[in-house]
């Protein structure tokens, strides 16, 4: 896990080559935009490989980030939405209520899981995790625990390297043996590729395996373990009906995420913001 965590500071950091459109994701749960270019992977996959690299400036906060490719990547609007959550089995959803999807990655990891679970809990939040198979595998208990609290999983592979850089046979190992490691009776539907690095073989490859690949549309460059007041200063902008953001639960140090969201959450409750799993997660691994 050592190794994992000092080589994946910026573990889930988006791909250079793929900056803020500055437009939100549909929510049609069937938009399927042309694809695009292959995203140009990160020469190591647990390199840094944030949007900063190779450019002058961040994104601002405000922006909305969301990568190139065929899928909405959000995820955010199935035909049925409904919770396979064990608290709330058969709840209808307000479909006029306010919500936000809060997704972690890279994950499960000491201590910041067990402790953003806390911090979901004490303001009756719901969420999704993006599991890394190699620490899942590291980490049953952390899994049982997400999975009892309620939480959806995702998958986020087994190693965490670039899905454009593999082939076919080792892109389907990396969702198999992590969907192993997690369980397959827990493991949702979906799968976010590391760095959002993605094309329509991978996609295709994802569905083939029974996952819906998602994305986000907001992050909040907590990969660079930035002061909370600036993780704060995203999470504020992104406060938007459906946003769909991106946090980390492993992949290095997080205490600064942990207290901003424990900042956060009662703001945006205060908001009206509800918070749920991303439905496309909560749908079991067909």
């Amino acid at each position: 896990m050592a190794a994992f965590a000092a080589a994946a500071v910026a573990a889930c950091a988006p791909a250079a080559s793929q900056p803020a459109t500055g437009a939100e994701a549909p929510n049609q749960a069937d938009v399927q935009p042309a694809a695009s270019s292959p995203a140009t992977a990160p020469a190591s996959p647990l390199a840094s490989s944030s949007p900063a690299a190779g450019a002058t400036s961040r994104p601002s906060p405000g922006a909305t980030q969301q990568p190139q490719g065929r899928d909405d990547g959000a995820g955010l609007a199935p035909r049925t939405e409904t919770t396979t959550s064990p608290s709330a089995a058969s709840a209808v959803v307000d479909r006029k209520a306010k919500v936000i999807y809060l997704t972690f990655d890279d994950g499960p990891a000491v201590p910041y899981t067990e402790q953003i679970l806390d911090v979901l809990a004490e303001n009756d939040a719901t969420a999704t995790f993006f599991v890394v198979g190699s620490m899942a595998e590291q980490h049953p208990g952390l899994i049982d625990k997400v999975k009892e609290a309620g939480h959806s999983i995702g998958n986020h592979t087994w190693s965490h390297t670039a899905l454009t850089t593999l082939s076919d046979s080792q892109i389907r190992s990396e969702l198999q043996r992590t969907a192993k490691a997690v369980g397959e009776a827990n493991m949702g539907g979906c799968m976010r590729p590391p760095y959002g690095d993605r094309d329509d073989r991978v996609i295709g490859l994802a569905k083939d395996e029974g996952y819906r690949t998602v994305v986000w549309t907001h992050w909040a460059m907590d990969w660079e373990q930035p002061p909370v007041g600036e993780i704060l200063g995203y999470l504020k902008d992104a406060s938007r009906n459906k946003a769909n953001i991106l946090l980390h639960d492993g992949g290095g140090e997080r205490p600064n995420t942990v207290a901003a969201l424990r900042i956060m959450l009662p703001k945006w409750q205060e908001k009206g913001f509800t918070f749920r799993a991303v439905p496309a997660c909560t749908k079991p691994l067909a």
